[in-house]
């Protein structure tokens, strides 16, 4: 059964303004609207003609792309910008090498009579390298080893004893390099530390006390042995001339005996 052919629709005009009228001109009645779209007699033939209108598919979102595993606290981590090239990941916001970098975290010190070991975190900056600053009381700075962009540990040796230094690390790249400060800071790049004073000789000198009343006691023992021993082979070979009994000691002397008895 074929399509129903459509009502031709009648013509229209607009109704002329009344005489004198301001009025707006009325459609009469059966005129379609001016916007309104009909479809046409080829289109009703049509089978596959749609009477709504098709949804837009909205584009898929974008995927970020992973950060990168980097870890600014960890000894000899490779540059973000290494693994960028690498693995196409991410970098957390880190600045480029045409801006100076901010100043490193000072996590750990450990501290010896001689020397320290320190620990730090990398700033979110580009860094081509790190080195050391520390200065004794009433001192300029000494500058300490370099060290590449990996670093995050570090020793200066060849310290006092007893003695209290402020100790910085100092990041550093094409544009400049990372602010200092005195060192009070809880979470800044440099750190006020006294190394330990000097306990060897103490020790030194309790073993030397402690060796010396144990040869003492030891001497005194062996001296009172000897003098005892002394004593009893004094007294035993007397009692045996006496008795005229020979012995390993000597033999018996009879005549001193017979005299003792006159």
């Amino acid at each position: 059964m074929g399509h129903p052919l459509p009502v031709p629709l009648r013509d229209t005009h607009l109704a002329p303004h009344p005489v004198g009228s301001h009025a707006p001109a009325v459609e009469e009645e059966g005129t379609p609207s001016p916007d309104l779209v009909l479809p046409t007699l080829d289109d009703l033939l049509d089978d596959d003609y749609s009477y709504t209108l098709e949804a837009q598919t909205p584009e898929a979102p974008q995927v970020p792309s992973q950060r990168c595993n980097y870890n600014h606290c960890r000894h000899l981590q490779a540059p973000c910008s290494e693994l960028h090239r690498a693995t196409g990941c991410s970098c957390p916001g880190i600045t480029g090498p045409n801006v100076a970098p901010e100043p490193p975290r000072l996590e750990t010190i450990h501290a010896t009579e001689s020397g320290v070991s320190l620990h730090w975190c990398a700033p979110w900056s580009t860094v081509e390298e790190y080195y050391l600053l520390y200065q004794p009381p009433n001192e300029d700075f000494i500058s300490g080893p370099v060290l590449n962009s990996t670093s995050r540990m570090a020793a200066i040796p060849t310290l006092l004893p007893d003695t209290e230094y402020l100790f910085c690390v100092v990041a550093s790249n094409r544009a400049g390099s990372s602010p200092t400060d005195d060192g009070r800071q809880e979470r800044g790049p440099c750190r006020v530390v006294r190394t330990p004073a000097r306990q060897m000789p103490y020790v030194y000198v309790a073993a030397g006390v402690a060796a010396a009343l144990v040869l003492v006691v030891v001497s005194a023992l062996v001296w009172h042995f000897v003098i005892r021993r002394r004593k009893s082979l004094l007294h035993g070979s007397r009692d045996n001339i006496l008795d005229g009994e020979p012995d390993l000691h000597g033999a018996a002397n009879h005549s001193f005996r017979n005299e003792e008895q006159l």
